[in-house]
This record gives structure tokens, sequence and C-alpha cells, in this order.
């Protein structure tokens, strides 16, 4: 249903987005002294001023956008981002509202991590979600799950032969988790990334991965499941943040990866699409490799433009959280049911308007910026 302040955040919002234009702009007068002016580059620059005057993307320019990161070995994004950094004001995050407690130090963490991210493409943080919050967004996420597919959550939990290798949990219902932007919008992890990206994050793409420990049947298994090595490009400089749900070990598939692909690797490797182990050895990356492992609570940011894969649980189940944040929503065309608020305005589901009270909550909490893709 309609609120009074839903007319300032969706003015707020497509401020925002206008803000991209001057960036746009930018990169038109100065394109040449920035990147070497290919055809694939200067067709995304065009599809980023369309987005800048509009607000809405489209797949053929996503796809020449897609080609432009592998033509320029990641330079394209890397130039764009930096641009819009310089159009983009930051935020002063108030610590004091951490979730993580009065004894972390939060100046600390925001350097640690931002040496980490640039040099390594990771950071492993010693932050740890609260248990009742892990509790209560574990419990969400399964309930969830097992309304859309029933006894194949035990099935994968158990790793029966006839278990799904991974069960994904839906956009829908997890952008009504309160507990999905309580963790993401935790001031320490925003200015973290803000110091990264250089601009405020926009909040983007929350999902949940259930892996289970079943045998893998075939090659086109691991590759449907993330289970081998990619990098990801949905938006032009992007961060996730990862919260593992369980005790996640060497047995229970942890989060791997090659530190510093994410600015360079061999040529090769910047093809899109997947890449087995067997390749990234030939390349001569996997003596880098890092597992990421933790306890449930446990939370870290991966640069995911890197090389990185979910490894395969051996013999326990994985259930992880994710959530994507971004610098910007130009690149991957998305569906206006993500605008919650806007879609509440004339609608009486109760799913809808359950989330566009979070989307309202959390942009007066951590900044409309950080719920653009959703107002």
């Amino acid at each position: 249903m309609y609120q009074p302040i839903d007319k300032l955040l969706v003015e707020a919002r497509d401020f925002s987005v206008r803000l991209e234009s001057i960036a746009a702009q930018d990169l038109s007068m100065n394109l040449e002294n920035y990147i070497e002016p290919s055809w694939t580059v200067r067709k995304v620059l065009e599809g980023y001023n369309r987005y800048a005057k509009t607000g809405i993307n489209d797949e053929a320019t996503y796809l020449r956008f897609r080609e432009a990161f592998s033509e320029t070995e990641g330079r394209s994004n890397r130039v764009f981002s930096n641009v819009l950094a310089d159009h983009v004001g930051k935020t002063e995050y108030d610590y004091s509202q951490t979730m993580f407690g009065d004894d972390i130090d939060a100046a600390n963490t925001v350097k640690t991590g931002l040496y980490h991210l640039k040099n390594h493409g990771f950071y492993k943080t010693k932050l740890r979600v609260p248990a009742k919050i892990v509790e209560s967004l574990k419990n969400k996420i399964l309930n969830g799950m097992e309304k859309d597919n029933g006894e194949n959550v035990e099935k994968a939990i158990s790793g029966t032969d006839d278990a799904p290798l991974q069960i994904k949990g839906k956009h829908g219902w997890l952008s009504t988790f309160d507990e999905m932007y309580e963790i993401s919008g935790d001031p320490i992890l925003l200015a973290l990334v803000q110091e990264y990206m250089g601009v405020p994050p926009i909040y983007n793409t929350p999902v949940a991965f259930l892996n289970s420990a079943r045998k893998i049947q075939s090659q086109r298994e691991l590759s449907d499941t993330a289970q081998l090595y990619h990098h990801d490009l949905h938006r032009l400089q992007f961060v996730k943040l990862f919260i593992y749900l369980t005790d996640v070990d060497m047995d229970s598939g942890p989060h791997t990866l090659i530190p510093g692909t994410h600015r360079k690797r061999p040529s090769n490797m910047w093809a899109d699409g997947r890449h087995t182990d067997e390749a990234v050895t030939a390349a001569g990356l996997m003596d880098d490799e890092v597992n990421i492992v933790g306890p449930a609570g446990t939370v870290f940011l991966v640069d995911t433009s890197a090389l990185h894969k979910g490894a395969n649980p051996i013999s326990k189940h994985r259930l992880m959280a994710q959530v994507q944040y971004t610098n910007s929503l130009f690149g991957r065309p998305w569906p206006e049911s993500e605008r919650k608020v806007s879609v509440a305005a004339t609608s009486e589901n109760t799913t809808v308007n359950l989330a566009a009270d979070l989307v309202r909550k959390h942009a007066q909490r951590s900044g409309v910026r950080f719920m653009q893709n959703y107002i």
C-alpha cells in the first residue's frame, strides 16, 4: 500500500540514477584518455548513457558489457567504476550501531578489509553474526526452501542418493527477511565496501544456497551449481557478502577462490564461462587456491570478479546466505517486481507489502542508495 514517504523515496532513487549521467558524460568526453575505445566498449558506453537517463537496462548492452570485460581483462569495468566514484559522494557511517559488539575495532576492520580486498580480492572478517540472528535466518531460509521444494530439503541435508545437489532460495521471500538487511546494512560492512568501491554500496541480489554432500554424477552438475571456477559479472563493480549459517570445514563445501585474479590472471582465464580445475592448474593458478572455512555466523567478503567456486561438500551439507553490494545497477536487466516500494503502491499482496515495509525501514536507517534497487 502507498505511504507518504514513498514519493520521497522514489524521487531520491531517481536522483541517484541521474547522478550517474555526470559520470556517463565524463566517460563520453574523455573515453580515449581512460581506455582504448574499442567498438565493444563504445557500445557499452552508449548503453550506460541510456541507463543513466532512464534507469533501464537492456539485454543487448548487457551482452556487450560482458564481452568488454573479457576483451579488456576487466579494465572497462574498472574505468567506468573509477569515473563513477569521482562523481558520487561518500556517506558517513555510525559504527556505534553495529551488531557485532562494542569490542570490535571498527576502524581497523575497515582498514584491514580494504587492504585484503584490494590485494587479494577477499576478506575473511573476524566479525560474527550473533547466534540468535543466525538461527532465526537459518530457520526462515529452510522453511522457505521447504515450501518450494518439500522433502528435497531433508534429502539435501541428509545427502541421500536422490537428493538435489543444490537448492537455491528465491529472491521474493528472501526480501521479506529483516535479518538479511540487518546484517548487510551493518555500518562496519557498509563503510568497508564503500572504501573499496569508492561509493556507498547498493544492496542487490540476496540469495541463499543449501548444498548437499551427495556424490557428483556429472561435470554438468558442477557447472549448473557454480562448483566450477568462474567470475561473476552482473554489475560494474561489486562485492559479495557471504554468511555461513552452518559450520563449514573442508568436508562441507567451503567457498573457494584464487586470490588476486580480480586484477591479474592469464589471458585465457578472462574468458566468460566455467573453468575446470584442470584448466586452472594448467594456467598455473591452483597452488594459490584458498578455501574459506568457519563456524556458523562467519562473515566474509569477496570481489567475485575473481575466479571462484563453491567446493562440493564431501560429508556434510552447507547452508549459506549471500548479498551482493554494487556501485551501480547498470548491467543485467532486472524485473520491475524488484521495485518493492513502487509495486506495493498498487498491490494488496502481503509478501510485497512486507518487503516494502522493510525497504522503507532500511532506506531510512542505511540510506536511500542502499535500498535503491528495491524502491
